[in-house]
């Protein structure tokens, strides 16, 4: 509203009566004056729709090409950080097998009950039958399905390394130049190995605590270096060595085995272990050897 010097008073044109609630609701929707549907005729609708079209569309190309560049740049089979630029490092972690199924981390079973038994022979066919069984040729029957991997009375553990992408041994292939702190019965060992075998990773494996307990390697002592390095294969076979223990029942038996290698960097803490595994082992033997007295 507008006042003139006369003191007359225009008033600027006021907007159609919206009319009742309903009448509005409809006419958001569609109104036949203008021809409109929410807000807007068919026309404005269709340049919303071509404009909004043709702009997700050169997102979507944008992206795919992003995309497209991406993985031209990546290896199916080699991580495109590896060893030491890598989260994992270029240490392998050694592990064996089977695993424990307690919690703490014992492998423990009574030797008279066969399900208990089974359930470790189980895990282990399952090992090597989807890791495969790859290492020196296997002459003896000795921890394999064969013998049912020593169960229960004489245990087999097979010790590995973690697979790690790229990873290449630096092995002691010297018979005549081995480290000081090596065992000697893993000297003696190598020396019995022929020059064009010498190519491994060795494992050894002692007690922490004496308890007579008696460990013995059927296949070898050694992982081949011929297996390495390790990419990204679905045929991959794992080497593995085998350690054999007879120790005395119903006593908590912990073996810790350590793999040699110039490149293997061996860490006794617990806390921060490397370079080696440990095998906790309790035979249980629950079974009496009280004969019932006679009657009189």
């Amino acid at each position: 509203m507008t006042t003139k010097p006369n003191l007359e008073t225009d008033w600027a044109r006021a907007p159609p009566p919206s009319g009742p609630a309903w009448r509005q609701i409809a006419n958001a929707f569609y109104n036949p004056e203008e021809k409109s549907f929410l807000g807007r005729t068919p026309k404005r609708w269709a340049i919303v729709l071509v404009f909004y079209s043709v702009f997700y569309a050169v997102l979507a190309l944008m992206f795919a090409a992003c995309m497209g560049g991406l993985f031209l740049t990546l290896d199916l089979k080699t991580p495109t950080y590896t060893l030491g630029k890598s989260l994992i490092g270029s240490n392998p972690g050694v592990a064996s097998r089977p695993r424990p199924m307690d919690k703490d981390a014992v492998v423990r079973y009574d030797s008279g009950n066969s399900t208990g038994v089974k359930a470790y022979v189980d895990q282990l066919n399952e090992f090597f039958g989807q890791d495969g069984l790859a290492t020196v040729s296997v002459l003896s029957e000795e921890c394999t399905f064969k013998d049912n991997f020593g169960y229960p009375d004489t245990p087999c553990f097979f010790v590995k390394l973690n697979k790690i992408i790229g990873w290449k041994p630096e092995c002691y292939n010297d018979a005549e130049n081995l480290p000081t702190e090596m065992p000697e019965d893993l000297k003696e060992y190598i020396k019995t190995v022929e020059t064009t075998k010498l190519n491994q990773i060795w494992v050894s494996c002692w007690e922490e605590k004496s308890n007579n307990t008696k460990i013995e390697y059927p296949w070898g002592r050694g992982l081949s270096a011929d297996f390495y390095p390790y990419y990204k294969d679905d045929t991959y076979k794992s080497p593995v060595v085998a350690v054999k223990l007879s120790a005395p029942v119903n006593t908590p038996v912990v073996v810790r085995c350590r793999v040699w290698a110039k490149n293997v960097v061996y860490n006794k803490s617990l806390k921060e272990p490397s370079g080696y595994t440990r095998i906790q082992l309790q035979i249980e033997d629950n079974t009496t050897t009280d004969e019932p007295k006679a009657e009189n």
